[in-house]
């Protein structure tokens, strides 16, 4: 598991963000992640500062005794974490905004699996509902998979499905 507190290592087409992981940047890198099924993206980004996130979640609250280093798996600890973060590299805690994507329920399961990514979605609005932080823009639920590439800088996202193509938000 990768948590990032510093800009990592990045090749040419910017930083890719694996399942339960989230990174920040200040320096305008594109930061993407794949295959989104239930998971959530949460995209933030300052436009002033040029601050910007992304968390690839995977699971809508932490409980007692999961790792701080699990930051990013879980919508409540990833949000938090990246807010911080952020702020802590120069960004505006009044100005962030956030896009969010995913929360498909891609497969038909009964019992613990069941809603996963209704639950997703509904745990990352309702963390930054709490954290006073505006959506501007979504694409959630449905049965379908999607990635996301983020450029920070812009606060573009790009959403890559089967069924449509490349559309921004």
């Amino acid at each position: 598991m990768k948590r990032y507190g510093t800009d990592p290592t990045e090749d040419d087409d910017g930083i890719e963000i694996g399942i339960a992981e989230y990174a920040v940047t200040t320096n305008g890198t594109q930061l993407s992640t794949f295959g989104l099924g239930s998971c959530v993206a949460v995209a933030l980004y300052e436009p002033s500062s040029g601050v910007s996130a992304l968390a690839h979640v995977m699971l809508p609250r932490a409980q007692s005794g999961d790792q701080i280093e699990e930051a990013g798996k879980f919508a409540d600890t990833a949000v938090e974490a990246m807010l911080a973060e952020m702020v802590e590299r120069g960004a505006d805690r009044d100005e962030i905004r956030a896009k969010i994507v995913g929360g498909s329920e891609m497969f038909d399961f009964s019992g613990i699996a069941e809603g996963v990514g209704r639950r997703n979605i509904e745990a990352v609005e309702r963390e930054l509902e709490a954290l006073d932080v505006p959506i501007e823009a979504e694409d959630v639920g449905g049965d379908h998979g999607r990635s996301v590439e983020f450029d920070g800088e812009t606060g573009t996202l790009a959403l890559k499905t089967a069924e449509d193509g490349v559309t921004e938000l």
